[in-house]
């Protein structure tokens, strides 16, 4: 009797190990999830259960008045089995089923008698006022095999769906599978492995005339589409994100769903939606039903059965990027150097300014990519792109040269601190410009000129600027330039730029300069 007891635990242990664990995680999986990782950071995807599975297959589809229609191969009411004599497996029949205030849901029923077939039954989608079905089915002659279809609703006819057409949009002996229309109802997507695609299943769209004929089928492109397969995909209600499962990407395993901006009528690089959502199965047939709340269908025992799970999405709140803005040779942090944040679809997030340390904290959304733009007078524009994961810490920027002209080398603003006439760091970096020069340039010498706002007294400006000339002078001095070639002189505000009883600080700023003008 013990030794059977301990057969018995062996057998559960064996199965454990076989169905219930992972793959063996390697040092590219490890990789793979660390990105994944790192794009999804600020997001998370709770599970639950929808309470309408069984120990065969239930895989989600989309919404018709208020029902959830559904994929299953259980015999369920008023549905007929019929088995694939391939896979000896029964064959998926559409049901409609409850959605209750929670989410889950219940009461199968068969969804139609006249679209339900001997053979197996493929993903559907409906026209925005859904008195247009378009559906799968397994072809007849070809069990790898599905062929799109197009019904209309009439209410007063006995069938219900009328007018059954076999689209035919595909060369003959290609597969047309799961099916999505977009919530405005001008367009569809589907999958399909026709020729000149990237590889294996590739998600194409096509126009719906009104007149509800298909239109040319246009390939999402390699953005979307790789050498693997992808299939079910689903549009975001506003048209701005596009959801897909792939094989390929930035994959954990199986299908995994995606993600993409779809920006100007391109589809951009997509994101896996992470490691809560996705697992190294098969994870599939993705929607939204509101912002944070959907369905999704999921492999997860490795039986070849799905379950369909619902989820909540939850965001982490208060979500920061904080970067130092430096000049890339030296990492002297910048201050005041301008920063602009565009979301994916160009729309400006914020604006704002390093701070005396070159710091910047940026609010951001994950899954979201961003384009930064920083700029600083005396320095190369840089843009990149950031998400919510992004560890960079520092924006480097590369200086410009200086412009020589007739009669100055002309930089970018000297700054000082308020009334004092002690050089800043970054203002070393603009002056090194002059140095470089003069260096180049030994029979050239110049004079700093100096200049203050119109604040405080006269002989007080006048003071501030002689002092804040010579400190450029010898600093000039310290870098090696000879004597020769420099002089200095203040001018107080003798020479204002603006001439104001009531500047404006860019004013103010306009009129504290330095200049170096060539004498020779």
């Amino acid at each position: 009797m013990r030794l059977g007891k301990i057969f018995t635990l062996f057998l559960l242990l064996v199965n454990l190990i076989v169905y219930g664990q992972e793959p063996k995680r390697s040092e590219a999986t490890e990789a793979i999830i660390n990105t994944i990782n790192k794009n999804t950071k600020g997001i998370s995807f709770v599970l639950s259960d929808t309470g309408i599975n069984s120990e065969l297959n239930e895989i989600g589809t989309t919404f018709f008045k208020n029902k959830y229609i559904i994929l299953s191969n259980k015999k369920r009411r008023h549905a007929e089995v019929t088995v694939n004599p391939i896979t000896n497996t029964p064959n998926n029949n559409l049901y409609c089923v409850d959605v209750k205030e929670d989410g889950s849901l219940s009461f199968p029923l068969l969804f139609s008698k006249t679209l339900d077939s001997e053979n197996d039954e493929g993903s559907i989608g409906f026209s925005q006022d859904q008195k247009t079905i378009f559906f799968t089915q397994e072809d007849i002659n070809n069990k790898e095999k599905f062929n799109l279809y197009k019904a209309t609703l009439d209410e007063n006819d006995v069938k219900k769906w009328t007018n059954i057409t076999n689209l035919n949009i595909v060369p003959e002996g290609y597969s047309i599978e799961t099916p999505s229309v977009s919530f405005d109802g001008k367009k569809i997507f589907i999958a399909t492995n026709i020729p000149g695609g990237y590889g294996g299943f590739d998600i194409y769209e096509a126009t719906i005339n009104e007149d509800g004929s298909i239109g040319t089928l246009v390939n999402l492109g390699p953005n979307v589409n790789t050498e693997a397969d992808e299939k079910y995909p689903f549009m975001s209600s506003d048209n701005k994100y596009f959801y897909f499962s792939s094989k390929g990407h930035t994959n954990l395993g199986g299908y995994d769903v995606f993600r993409s901006a779809y920006v100007e009528n391109k589809y951009l690089t997509p994101m896996n939606l992470g490691t809560d959502l996705n697992s190294r199965r098969d994870d599939i047939a993705f929607v939204l039903t509101s912002p944070t709340k959907g369905y999704i269908s999921t492999d997860k025992h490795q039986s070849g059965n799905f379950d369909i799970l619902k989820f909540e999405i939850r965001q982490q709140e208060n979500l920061f990027l904080n970067y130092i803005v430096a000049e890339e040779v030296s990492k002297i942090a910048l201050p005041n150097a301008k920063v602009v944040v565009l979301d994916e679809f160009g729309k400006k997030i914020t604006e704002t300014v390093s701070d005396n340390n070159g710091k910047i904290k940026l609010a951001i959304e994950p899954l979201t990519l961003y384009n930064i733009q920083v700029s600083k007078e005396g320095y190369e524009t840089k843009k990149l792109e950031v998400t919510s994961g992004d560890t960079e810490k520092n924006i480097l920027l590369a200086q410009e040269k200086a412009v020589v002209t007739e009669d100055a080398i002309v930089i970018e603003n000297i700054y000082f601190d308020f009334n004092k006439s002690t050089i800043k760091q970054e203002s070393e970096l603009s002056l090194n410009k002059i140095v470089e020069v003069l260096t180049n340039n030994a029979n050239m010498s110049i004079t700093i000129n100096a200049h203050t706002d119109s604040k405080g007294s006269e002989a007080y400006n006048q003071k501030l600027s002689e002092s804040r000339a010579k400190a450029a002078y010898q600093y000039l001095l310290k870098k090696g330039i000879p004597a020769s070639q420099l002089t200095y002189k203040g001018y107080g505000e003798s020479e204002l730029l603006e001439k104001c009883e009531k500047c404006t600080a860019s004013q103010d700023q306009a009129n504290r300069r330095i200049e170096f003008k060539i004498i020779k």
